[in-house]
């Protein structure tokens, strides 16, 4: 037990340190063993507890796991053996209808109703679950057995049909399910060895929903899920199902997982992250050759669930034990610290005080020490004896000791500051060390003194010229006034603004001074309240610097007393004029460009470099019918439809990579949309740097469909509605300008007996002649074959696409037959002929040439007595 102070010393001999310091910890340990006796049995008994506890707790829920892990492989084979026999007759269905379709018993294998008995027998025997058909390279599906999709589905555009492109004949592709006949459907397609006309493969679907069905009994809980997992990573399906989770490649996303479902079957464990969130444990197996893996999971939570049942009461119980231990042990510690309390009193009010105590011996050892010595120097309260000397300099420390107990031994007081370096972070501190002797009968029994840090009180005297030097310094203005309003201080700058000499005093110097009335009225109305109510206070004002006012970003702190009495006011201001009228001008700029983009008739849009909506002008919105604050951070893509995106999405990557375009758009269908001129370029900032793409489009709809307008009239014949000769001439030399590979043919037509109809019964009837022979011509002949009027009664015709040598024999025998034959206008019946002279010419050759060949045959036809046809082929070009 330590003793009071004004203890006198033990007389006679004085043990050494050493004895001293092992004398100390007895007592020490001592008194430990008596106070924390009772809580130490107590706490052994509740350590024991909380050991069982802990190791059901902790080692428990493996063996919950492991036992999931078993009931999930267990479910997961029973998954597998009413999921793999189904597939295994898709696949055999597939190789069935390929190979009855490879060898047909004559005539349209299609139309064999053995092919429709193949395929009922197939869906009955596989309990419903598998339907096959054909597809056709456009996709559309030919249905084989009743209840299947309905003929004309198609499946053009899927994931599935998109496999069917590099899959070789015999090979078996497991596509993503589609949706048929409104139901979703597995899809397994094999090309066929043997095309049947435009179908050249073959599609087994089994039913998902069935399959889910039939697979339901066998999942092991509510929560439990089953994936079914193509071997290249792809997920097929997922039940119960989660939104865009099906089509997502885990092996591209998670790498680690290839590895993980490496083998046949095995366990595996997920975060949930891509469907519920829930942390899950599962297990997976491999079926059939092409590498399907069904993936079993459920819920950690649901194998654990009873056990947190049983570990909540455990722990419940275990708590309830362990608080009326302590509450015992708390008891009996009372008791012991109720003895102790007496001789706490004296250490306590000791240790209160500020002030580092301590008392030496006359050997100079230290006996006691309080707290704040012992935080003074960083000691720790077994070192107290000499341990202070090793915070001195070494070379300073045997003369210090020498001196120190020369002073201890005469009792000769010390009053000194000296600098020492702390036991416990090494830093360097100023120590004030004042001492008295204790005198016990006329004798020296050591000294009593105190120890006072005062290294704070100097670093205060130095940062206080530091923040002087950059107040100083600072191009901000710096002013501290007292509660009163009484400017005290004001830096170089702040003179200088408010037109103060440097060595003026600042007498009757007032915070009003340099305010404006207005100001004056906001700073006692609004600043002081909030200063002395939250101790500061920001905000943008107005000086009186001079004759103007100055606007001023100001920051207002108020200094309190140990009392918590305002006693000084800092007022910090910076100047943002020039702040201010750079905004200005900013914001006018803007204000300028924006009325020119709201008030252009062209379409303004403004886009960032991540393809989202920034801004649009008014021409932009009327013509969509959409507001701007709607669309602002939205996709382009969505803005504009995926039809007409398509046709800017290259203009707007050229521009985000720094490349301007200018290019006709059309919106909308190629009869009904809308035409635009339409630039699209990079948005560049000040630096250079590319922040996004700006596109102007003008809509040119009306000027667009007027050229066209003026162009189709400049080429139609106004009677019959056909090519005239310069239409005629125009479309014949884009069409000779194919390949020379193809072949064409031009036909010249003169009509027989035309000038007597018009003679006779007048221009009326023969121009509802004329028209007549038009329509016939038109009837006869292919939508892309040029048919024209020339004038009169002469027309022409171009052949583009010749199948064979004598395809131009035929069409114009067609011809001859189909205007020879009686037309009826009104009451007549008006019977003429035409005669026909034709060249046949490959690709490459010159109008001029087939003119002058087809010309030379239609004489040859008139002169050899009409209504006859004449022509051959001419020399290559």
């Amino acid at each position: 037990m330590v003793r009071p102070m004004s203890e006198p010393a033990t007389p006679t001999a004085t043990p050494t340190p050493e004895a001293a310091q092992r004398r100390a910890r007895r007592r020490r340990w001592r008194d430990r063993i008596l106070v924390l006796a009772p809580s130490l049995a107590f706490g052994s008994v509740i350590l024991t507890l909380w050991a069982l506890v802990a190791w059901y707790v902790a080692a428990w829920p493996g063996e919950v796991r492991a036992q999931q892990r078993h009931e999930l492989a267990t479910a997961l084979r029973a998954v597998a053996m009413r999921t793999g026999p189904v597939l295994h007759e898709a696949d055999g269905a597939l190789r069935v209808v390929d190979l009855w379709l490879r060898n047909p018993r004559g005539g349209d294998p299609l139309a064999d109703p053995a092919l429709a008995q193949l395929a009922d027998g197939i869906r009955s025997g596989s309990g419903q679950f598998v339907d096959v058909m054909l597809v056709a390279r456009s996709g559309r599906l030919l249905r084989l057995q009743h209840g299947g999709p309905p003929d004309g589905a198609s499946i053009a555009g899927s994931a599935a049909f998109a496999q069917l492109a590099g899959l070789a004949p015999g090979a078996v592709a497991l596509g993503l399910p589609l949706q048929l006949d409104g139901h979703q459907r597995l899809p397994l397609l094999m090309r066929l060895s043997r095309p049947q006309g435009d179908h050249d493969a073959v599609l087994a679907v089994v039913d998902l929903q069935r399959l889910r069905d039939a697979q339901a009994p066998l999942m092991p809980g509510a929560l439990a899920s089953l994936v079914m997992l193509r071997g290249d990573g792809v997920v097929l399906s997922r039940q119960p199902e989660v939104p865009g989770f099906a089509g997502r490649n885990l092996y591209d996303e998670f790498p680690q997982r290839r590895s993980d479902f490496a083998g046949s079957e095995g366990f595996f464990a997920s975060t949930g992250v891509l469907t519920d969130g829930r942390a899950r444990v599962g297990a997976f197996v491999t079926i059939g050759d092409a590498g399907l893996k069904l993936l079993l999971s459920d819920t950690e939570d649901a194998g654990l669930a009873a056990h947190r049942q049983q570990r909540a009461l455990l722990l419940a119980g275990a708590l309830l034990l362990s608080l009326g231990l302590a509450a015992l042990a708390r008891w009996l510690g009372r008791q012991q610290r109720a003895a102790r309390l007496r001789d706490a009193a004296l250490q306590a009010t000791s240790n209160a005080v500020p002030l580092g105590l301590f008392r030496c011996d006359e050997t100079g050892r230290i006996v006691y020490v309080n707290d704040s010595y012992l935080r003074v120097h960083g000691m720790r309260r077994e070192d107290i004896a000499w341990g202070w000397t090793t915070l001195v300099p070494p070379e300073q420390r045997e003369p210090l000791i020498e001196r120190w107990k020369q002073h201890m031994a005469s009792g000769e007081p010390i009053d000194m500051v000296r600098k020492m370096k702390r036991g416990d972070d090494g830093r360097i501190r100023w120590i004030a060390v004042r001492t008295a002797p204790l005198i016990i009968g006329g004798r020296v029994a050591g000294q009593a003194g105190t120890v006072e840090d005062v290294t704070e009180r100097g670093e205060q005297e130095r940062a206080h010229r530091t923040l002087a030097a950059i107040f100083d310094m600072t191009p901000d203005i710096v002013c501290q006034a007292r509660e009163n309003g009484d400017v005290s201080y004001m830096n170089p700058v702040a003179r200088e603004r408010f037109g103060i000499a440097p060595d003026a005093p600042l007498d009757g110097a007032r915070i009003e001074h340099f305010l404006s009335p207005g100001q004056i009225q906001v700073y006692q109305r609004i600043v002081l309240p909030t200063v002395m109510r939250e101790g500061h206070w920001q905000g943008r004002t107005q000086v009186q610097a001079g004759a103007e006012g100055l606007p001023v970003d100001c920051t207002v702190l108020a200094h309190r007393d140990v009392r918590g009495r305002i006693e000084t006011v800092s007022v910090i201001m910076r100047d943002v004029s020039e702040q201010q009228r750079a905004q200005r001008e900013r914001e006018r700029s803007e204000a300028m460009l924006l009325a020119v983009a709201h008030t252009a008739r062209a379409q303004f849009l403004v886009g960032d470099t991540a393809g989202r909506v920034i801004f649009f002008n008014a021409a932009f919105e009327q013509q969509r019918r959409i507001a701007l604050q709607d669309w602002v951070g939205r996709p382009l893509a969505e803005l504009f439809g995926p039809r007409d995106y398509a046709a800017r999405a290259p203009l707007i990557a050229a521009a985000l990579a720094g490349e301007t375009h200018h290019v006709d758009l059309v919106d909308g269908g190629e009869r009904d949309g809308r035409s635009f001129d339409a630039q699209y370029a990079p948005l560049r900032v000040q630096s250079g740097q590319i922040e996004g793409v700006i596109g102007i489009e003008v809509d040119v709809t009306e000027a667009r469909q007027e050229e066209a307008r003026l162009r189709l009239a400049s080429q139609t014949d106004a009677l019959t509605q056909l090519l005239n000769r310069s239409g005629f001439e125009e479309g014949a030399r884009r069409l000779l300008d194919a390949p020379p590979g193809r072949r064409l043919a031009l036909l010249y037509l003169d009509l027989d007996r035309f000038k007597p109809v018009n003679d006779q019964h007048g221009h009326p009837t023969g121009d509802a002649l004329l028209k007549a022979v038009a329509l016939r011509m038109r009837h006869a002949l292919r939508p892309g074959d040029l048919v024209a009027r020339l004038g009169g009664d002469e027309f022409a015709v171009l052949l583009p696409q010749l199948q064979g040598p004598g395809d131009a024999s035929t069409v114009a025998a067609k011809l001859l037959q189909a205007i020879s034959t009686p037309y009826h206008i009104g009451d007549l019946k008006l019977e003429i002929g035409v005669s026909i002279g034709y060249c046949v010419a490959p690709g490459g050759s010159s109008l001029e040439a087939l003119v002058a060949s087809a010309d030379a045959s239609l004489y040859e036809a008139k002169r050899a007595g009409r209504g006859r046809c004449q022509g051959g082929a001419i020399a290559d070009a």
